[in-house]
């Protein structure tokens, strides 16, 4: 399964020319890992109340098109990998479709890895077994997430 929501591109995200300003695509990036914890019943405050994190370690980026002010996109989250203590997550933003053909429908492709921890003692534990279980419905082992518009590779 492929988890996606709708976000609009707001004033607050863009530069003066009303782009989206680079850093504003990584808190989009995270409301959606907060956004996914919750749809799958363990938000992400509940986790932190339990001396737990998840806290990004690696985030390899590609801008494949720009976002602007008022638009509304489509982010999706999938999950590349499920590790003993971590997660490979797999983001895509989707601009809307234009009809010339003109403009990429796909903004930005993210690739992040996630590490399950205890927050007292910032080191890496296995994930619960009832976490992983509702995490492997989203697992993708391609590592893509196939999103119409899409720009072959």
């Amino acid at each position: 399964m492929i988890f996606t929501t709708p976000k609009l591109i707001r004033f607050q995200h863009c530069d003066p020319a009303g782009i989206v300003f680079y850093p504003q695509y990584f808190h989009l990036l995270h409301e959606v890992q907060e956004d996914f914890l919750a749809h799958i019943g363990c938000p992400e405050h509940q986790l932190i109340g339990q001396g737990f994190g998840l806290p990004i370690v690696d985030l390899k980026t590609r801008f494949a098109g720009m976002c602007r002010h008022g638009e509304r996109v489509e982010i999706s989250l999938s999950l590349s990998r499920v590790g003993q203590a971590s997660l490979g997550m797999h983001y895509e933003i989707a601009g809307p479709p234009d009809p010339s053909g003109k403009t990429a429908r796909i903004r930005l492709i993210a690739d992040a890895v996630v590490v399950f921890m205890r927050l007292e003692s910032g080191k890496a534990v296995p994930i619960p077994d009832a976490l992983r279980l509702v995490l492997l419905p989203y697992f993708q082992p391609d590592g893509t997430t196939p999103v119409a518009g899409a720009p072959a590779a």
